[in-house]
């Protein structure tokens, strides 16, 4: 995700009646699925996961909502970090959407890769032909679908931009996210409302009852997708139906309404 964001004091903004979670009549919730962001609003960017957010973590577990990851990283990438949190059930949605697995196993039992058209398979492979020409060296996210590639320093960010910038008219079904960080390219329809609308599917748990929690632009599809939205440092606050400064102020919000 977008790793910017606009620091709240502490302070939890509120969009509407949404933000104070209902309960149906015989249940604590109505949320069964609660889906995270990675970098920027569970952790650091490139830094593990608190261990008093852990702890929150596994206690939002333990109300019985099922908990998945939803980040541009592939699978196995959350797959390694998510084996060390100690959850029972973890689901994560790779490359934004992209891929989804159930579990933390190697190989993994239960896997789902989204299609997509030969056009984006073109223009993702025209991409990296061109720059891996311009832009010798530089590193690329091992993914399964999309192409994400770190430049190194601005300049190498500057000559990124000016390729996509030249081949534009050529490319064809993707979608292109720039991060503080980073380049994700995407098939055009794949995006993280896409893969939470899947997992929804496989799961039989419905929109309506499901939390996203994100903190950048490619988060907004799936604050679109889900009953209830929480930005950790969102810029725009109109995307979120409650925004707060932090992952542990996230967690605590949820704790406070689920564990009922």
């Amino acid at each position: 995700a977008d790793r910017g964001g606009r620091v709240l004091c502490g302070g939890v903004y509120h969009r509407d009646d949404r933000a104070v979670i209902p309960a149906r009549e015989g249940e604590n919730n109505v949320y069964k699925l609660i889906v995270f962001d990675l970098d920027g609003t569970l952790a650091a960017l490139g830094k593990g996961i608190l261990p008093e957010d852990l702890a929150l973590l596994r206690r939002l577990e333990e109300t019985g909502a099922r908990i998945a990851i939803c980040s541009g990283k592939p699978t196995y990438y959350l797959c390694g970090m998510m084996r060390q949190v100690g959850l029972r059930a973890p689901v994560l949605v790779g490359e934004n959407g992209a891929v989804i697995q159930l579990g933390v196993d190697l190989p993994p039992k239960d896997y789902f890769v989204a299609p997509c058209s030969d056009a984006a398979k073109r223009s993702i492979r025209l991409l990296r032909d061109a720059l891996e020409q311009d832009v010798p060296g530089m590193w690329y996210q091992p993914n399964e679908v999309g192409l994400t590639p770190f430049p190194r320093n601005e300049a190498e960010f500057a000559a990124v931009q000016r390729v996509i910038d030249a081949l534009a008219p050529q490319l064809q079904d993707v979608v292109i996210y720039r991060h503080c960080d980073s380049f994700d390219i995407t098939p055009e329809g794949v995006t993280k409302k896409s893969g939470l609308a899947r997992l929804g599917a496989l799961l039989g748990i419905a929109a309506e009852e499901t939390v996203a929690v994100g903190d950048g632009v490619n988060d907004y599809p799936m604050f679109e997708y889900a009953g209830l939205s929480v930005g950790v440092n969102v810029h725009d606050e109109s995307k979120v139906n409650v925004n707060v400064a932090s992952a542990g102020e996230a967690l605590s919000f949820l704790l406070k309404n689920l564990e009922k």
